[in-house]
């Protein structure tokens, strides 16, 4: 199998957007145009990998300002400009947002989110004017412990380096502290009850 990372394109939107469908519960997922939006604003920032020339994973990122993050940062739609990074990236922008990783069921198991994620990391690295690397992610285990608060929760995922949540430890596992717990930063997201936690990785 041979396995391949690279920038998307626009005429990637459409696979991109397949992967996403698959990898995320149906609300959350971006569809195609969304996607497009995305490449045509930050082409830079949105990389897939592709498995005998077919795309299977997918992470995306842009740049915001530590304004945008200050006055938008408590939603999710408003913090992506509704999922196209239209209004949302900005070209100087110093902080380097991780916005979304996803696989095909098929592929998960291949570290292709790790290699995708540490990719993106890696170039926000390069980037010279780039001064925090965030990314806010879902406790999307959280839905199995419905008695306990969500602080409580995060606190014994960090504590314990556990798998109770797999996407939290995906991120602290590599290196990423919490910043804040986020309340209704995306209401559609069930199983993560609503809530999203504001990861720093280390520039």
């Amino acid at each position: 199998m041979n396995v391949n990372l690279r920038p998307a394109t626009g005429d990637d939107a459409r696979a991109m957007s397949e992967v996403d469908q698959q990898s995320w519960p149906a609300p959350l997922a971006a569809d195609e145009a969304q996607c497009r939006r995305r490449i045509e604003t930050y082409a830079e920032g949105q990389w897939l990998a592709t498995a005998d020339d077919q795309v299977v994973a997918v992470c995306w990122a842009q740049r915001i300002t530590d304004g945008l993050l200050k006055s938008h940062g408590d939603r999710y739609d408003r913090i992506t400009d509704n999922d196209t990074f239209v209004r949302s990236h900005g070209a100087t922008g110093k902080i380097y947002q991780i916005v979304a990783v996803g696989v095909t069921p098929a592929c998960r198991g291949w570290a292709l989110g790790r290699r995708l994620v540490d990719r993106q990391i890696r170039q926000a690295r390069s980037i010279r004017s780039i001064r925090r690397i965030l990314g806010f992610t879902r406790p999307a285990g959280y839905h199995r412990f419905p008695d306990i608060a969500i602080e409580s929760y995060v606190q014994q995922c960090s504590e314990s380096k556990s798998t109770l949540d797999p996407v939290l430890s995906f991120h602290l596992d590599a290196g990423a502290t919490i910043v804040s717990i986020h309340h209704g930063f995306r209401p559609d997201d069930v199983a993560a009850g609503g809530h999203a936690i504001l990861l720093e990785y280390p520039v």
